[in-house]
């Protein structure tokens, strides 16, 4: 009701403000047409996907919508301006977390308190775009991006059918351009753990028997034998104990210890120091 007041007293007074100055107190409204007003103060303008290849998801929560909102379009401008087709903003549902608390710590449990925390969620779909490109606006948004608001993204890249043949010539030429120095690495390394778990394989199976088919259904009958008795029994626990029960038994390993001499009362002594010839 006072700013409406304000105003048409303003209003009211306004010639004898002119007379009284001498100047024109309220100028008229211009009106501008569209296309002279600055792209920045329009929506974001979306620019049509040619081939519909997704390339990047954004994904956006804070807990001040206003704020979220705005940032929304700061990205969208940002990658019209760059020239990366992106979606309109997506709205995810919202996550409402409520905390129900003693409103005195006295004995009143019935005065309580609840507090909530809502999140929201936005999500932007990147289509058609050169990756260096949409690295450039992640980066550039990431710099700029407010406090208060959180951001995740995940990038989806494509390479030609023949890449393992090329990554594997890379790796035995030691080509930097295709692979560096950490992949070089971690490749030696993951070839010695597969020759580690295949040496670990062989030394632990190396003794099962070979099972025929009807060895096979048997032991899965007795499983679900057993399994009948004692429903509650953990199934993995079970397997293991009838299949390593079948395992027939190892041989005796030989005993390295040198066979005893036929009196075994019978002690050579060596001469000490002080014994002489």
């Amino acid at each position: 009701a006072a700013s409406t007041t304000a105003t048409r007293s303003a209003a009211s007074y306004s010639k004898i403000l002119d007379k009284v100055l001498g100047i024109n107190v309220y100028e008229k409204k211009k009106v501008i047409p569209v296309e002279d007003v600055d792209p920045m103060y329009q929506k974001p303008v979306i620019l049509p996907p040619t081939h519909g290849v997704e390339i990047c998801r954004v994904s956006f929560r804070s807990f001040q919508l206003h704020r979220l909102d705005f940032y929304m379009n700061f990205c969208r401008k940002a990658a019209h301006s760059m020239g990366i087709p992106c979606t309109g903003t997506i709205c995810l549902p919202r996550v409402i977390r409520r905390w129900t608390v003693l409103k005195s710590p006295f004995v009143h449990k019935s005065a309580m308190e609840v507090f909530e925390r809502r999140t929201h969620k936005r999500l932007l779909v990147v289509r058609d775009a050169d990756p260096e490109v949409v690295k450039k606006w992640l980066d550039y948004i990431n710099k700029n991006i407010p406090i208060g608001l959180g951001m995740k993204y995940s990038m989806t890249e494509y390479e030609p059918l023949d890449i393992g043949q090329k990554i594997e010539k890379a790796i035995k030429t030691r080509d930097a351009r295709l692979v560096d120095e950490k992949a070089l690495q971690s490749t030696k390394y993951v070839k010695n753990l597969v020759v580690r778990g295949r040496r670990r394989m062989w030394t632990t199976y190396k003794d099962l028997p070979v099972y025929d088919r009807s060895d096979v259904e048997k032991l899965a009958q007795d499983i679900a034998s057993k399994l009948r008795v004692d429903p509650k029994a953990n199934i993995e626990q079970v397997t293991r104990e009838i299949v390593m029960g079948s395992r027939p038994p190892k041989p005796a390993k030989p005993s390295k210890k040198p066979a005893a001499a036929s009196n075994p009362e019978a002690k050579t002594t060596k001469p000490g120091p002080e014994a002489t010839a």
